[in-house]
């Protein structure tokens, strides 16, 4: 309220005869010179290092002259910096024009106070002033609060954090007496007698007292509030993790008598470390599970939190119970994606954490095992009831789809993937969520024909595979690779490629996991920006899934012991001769000199050649269940603006290398959510992003002109989108002419 209050005074002074003198002898306000000059007004202000008669009298003289010569139509503000009997040249302006007097300067900011809440001020000259300094854009409810008392002038919760965040900077952009009343409260906080101290030793201690506090839980609530803001903060808390990563934690802490709201990564981990090393006294982990599942869904520290968390949690509670109610093939598949695929995620995620921490995963890979184990007693129980239903799907999806249809084929995309990705897009498009039972064995060359062909037929090269799936189905199939799809890409029927979740699984093997995030990503991100560019359905279908074997002894490895000529694989073996083994399941599959094909009953891989960590091609859940998901736009979407290219036949042939696109708005809008739209032009040079417009906003009726440069292209292609959405609501070829712009010169 200070500066409010500042400028209307100045301005009911200037406004007849546009000067006024600013008196304030001690300087108290020189703070407030800023706003006059961020108002316009013109500043004119005395030395006060001047001190003898003549130099005061010549300096007042000579900013007389310039005000009346230089600024004499100009609203002009002289701050005085001496006592008003002082003046020589500028005294008659204090009573002909206009005069501020901050000669007892507590005293207009008591009458102020006084004026517009009623109540009285009881806080002394020094202080009253300061509030003035820290309450100058305060609102009236502030100072009632400070004059009833019932509210600090500094309040730490509000300037520890960004003092934190940059210290030295903070504390020189303090006036003095603001500065010394803060760190008073500084030293207060840490229990210190006032002192001397280098601005970045204290915010150090500061950082010291808070994370003691979490470690040892003893931290005052004050100072939890403050963290509990500081960790929430997307501005400020990078300080705080660097404070984090440099503080000393003593390896001496009980994780579980620290603060449940603690940022260090250490106590969970030893937290966790104790937990695997009592896992099967549930009575332990039970005890513990309440408090992991509160930290865990603690929204205010979630950058503190590690996600494998919530993977323990999952792993932990998970119950088998429903399994048994389970009495054909087709309800254990039903138990497998309603409930134990996201125990499949969780120890995917704890791989991806912990694989090289053997103390760890150990004991969480062998309860996993264990759940796995009833899983898979009950799924080869029912085994002789499995059908696949990969031959030919896409045939027959092509023989069926309307144009708009768009197909993701993954390869590798285990059940799980799938469905995650399906959980975090359904908030903004419809899912249909079904499965498929992959051929056996499970592996690309085999699945992907079933797929793509149909007839148990093998192609074994990929673009056999897509002519002859033209060929069966009649259409005229676009086939890319997924990330290669752009925004401009047009197609009635496109069929889309996805290897990378095999590719670096074969190639890397478990290696591969910390990459997975990112596979899952560049899902999410395709399917949704396809449905934005127009298509109507975006499926998503796989080849085969994938298991993985964590932690592997030599002794887990089941040996391939089969009579006659054999071709041995990690998760199956090819035959001449019917094997007679009760732990395998025998399929009649002729392929080459082979005529069965042999998996085991288990997710345990045979002895073989080559690397182990990532595989398929067995029968197990996780390698034959796979997604066979649609999705779609939601059909009550609200109406929005609509804007279009409106100059696209100019765009087809220009000469020269600037071209202009033109934007043109609906001239009616009848719903609130259509009076106005950001939007921005994309530009693509052979599917490749070679430019962009910035926001441009749309209103009903308006036009709007955005110049581009070819930059040495022939063509280009200009996609018009919805800033937030990422809709895609038009599309433009630009073809640069052959003939020279003359420049008008014809």
């Amino acid at each position: 309220m200070t500066n409010q209050w500042f400028l209307e005074d100045i301005k009911n002074l200037i406004k007849k005869r546009g000067r006024v003198v600013i008196l304030d002898p001690r300087s108290q306000y020189g703070f407030l010179l800023p706003l006059l000059e961020f108002q316009g007004y013109t500043l004119l202000r005395t030395d006060s290092n001047l001190t003898e008669p003549w130099q005061t009298v010549k300096e007042e003289l000579l900013l007389r002259y310039e005000a009346e010569t230089r600024h004499k139509s100009d609203k002009v503000v002289f701050y005085v910096s001496r006592e008003q009997d002082k003046l020589s040249f500028l005294l008659d302006y204090c009573f002909t024009h206009g005069c501020l007097d901050f000669s007892e300067p507590a005293k207009w900011l008591r009458k102020k106070l006084f004026s517009h809440t009623g109540l009285q001020v009881q806080l002394d000259d020094a202080t009253l002033l300061t509030a003035g300094k820290i309450g100058a854009e305060k609102d009236l409810a502030w100072w009632k609060k400070i004059l009833q008392n019932l509210e600090d002038l500094i309040d730490l919760e509000d300037e520890l954090i960004p003092f934190m965040d940059d210290p030295e900077a903070y504390i020189a952009d303090l006036e003095q007496d603001i500065r010394r009343m803060f760190e008073t409260k500084v030293f207060q906080l840490l229990n210190q007698p006032y002192m001397t101290k280098p601005t970045k030793t204290l915010a150090e201690e500061v950082a010291r007292k808070l994370l003691d506090g979490l470690a040892y839980n003893d931290i005052k609530t004050d100072l939890l509030s403050i963290y509990h803001r500081w960790a929430d903060s997307e501005t400020y808390s990078p300080s705080l993790m660097n404070y984090v990563a440099n503080y000393n934690l003593d390896s001496s802490v009980d994780p579980w008598a620290a603060h449940p709201d603690h940022c260090f990564s250490a106590l969970d981990q030893k937290a966790l470390q104790q937990l695997t090393v009592h896992l099967r006294d549930k009575e332990y982990v039970s005890g513990k599970l309440d408090a992991i599942k509160a930290r865990a869904k603690n929204t205010r520290i979630k950058r503190f939190v590690p996600g494998w968390w919530q993977d323990f949690i999952i792993l932990m509670e998970f119950d088998n119970q429903p399994l048994t109610a389970c009495s054909s093939f087709e309800q254990v598949v039903d138990f497998y994606t309603s409930y134990f695929a996201q125990v499949d995620r969780a120890i995917r995620n704890l791989y991806t954490a912990f694989l090289s921490d053997k103390s760890i995963i150990r004991p969480l890979q062998e309860y996993y095992e264990s759940l796995n184990y009833e899983l898979l007693q009950k799924w080869f129980e029912y085994a002789q009831q499995y059908k696949s239903d990969q031959q030919g799907y896409l045939p027959d999806l092509f023989k069926n789809a309307k144009a708009g249809t768009a197909v993701i084929v993954g390869d590798g995309i285990r059940y799980e993937i799938a469905d995650y990705v399906a959980t975090a897009l359904a908030n903004k498009f419809k899912v249909d969520k079904q499965t498929m039972l992959a051929g056996l064995p499970s592996e690309t060359e085999h699945n992907m024909s079933a797929l793509y062909v149909g007839n148990n037929e093998l192609l074994a090269s990929h673009k056999d595979r897509e002519k002859k799936l033209s060929e069966i189905s009649g259409k005229a199939i676009t086939y890319m690779n997924l990330e290669a799809v752009s925004y401009g890409e047009k197609a009635n029927y496109l069929v889309l490629n996805y290897k990378d979740i095999d590719y670096a699984g074969e190639t890397l093997q478990q290696g591969a996991l910390k990459l997975f995030a990112e596979f899952e990503q560049v899902l999410q991100d395709k399917i949704a920006q396809l449905l934005n560019m127009g298509y109507k359905e975006v499926h998503l279908v796989t080849d085969h899934g994938f298991v993985l074997t964590g932690l592997l002894d030599e002794a887990d490895k089941i040996a391939p012991d089969a009579d006659g000529n054999k071709d041995v694989h990690e998760r199956f073996i090819r035959t001449q001769d019917k094997p007679d083994n009760p732990d395998w399941l025998i399929f009649e599959k002729p392929y080459g000199e082979y005529k069965y094909l042999c998996a085991a009953k288990s997710h345990r891989p045979f002895k073989s050649k080559g690397a182990y960590g990532f595989a398929h091609g067995g029968f197990t859940p996780q390698e034959i269940i796979l997604p066979r998901f649609v999705f779609r736009k939601d059909g009550f979407a609200t109406s929005s603006l609509g804007v279009a290219i409106s100059n696209k036949t100019e765009l087809a042939e220009v000469a020269g290398e600037i071209f202009v696109i033109k934007l043109q708005a609906d001239a009616g809008a009848t719903d609130l959510f259509a009076f106005k739209r950001k939007v921005k032009i994309l530009l693509y040079d052979d599917n490749i992003n070679c430019g962009s417009s910035n926001l441009i906003n749309m209103e009903p009726g308006k036009t709007e002109t955005v110049e581009f440069t070819f930059d040495d292209r022939q063509t280009l292609k200009a996609v018009l989108l919805d800033a937030e959405t990422q809709e895609q609501l038009d599309i433009v070829t630009i073809k640069k002419s052959s003939v020279r712009d003359l420049g008008g010169l014809l």
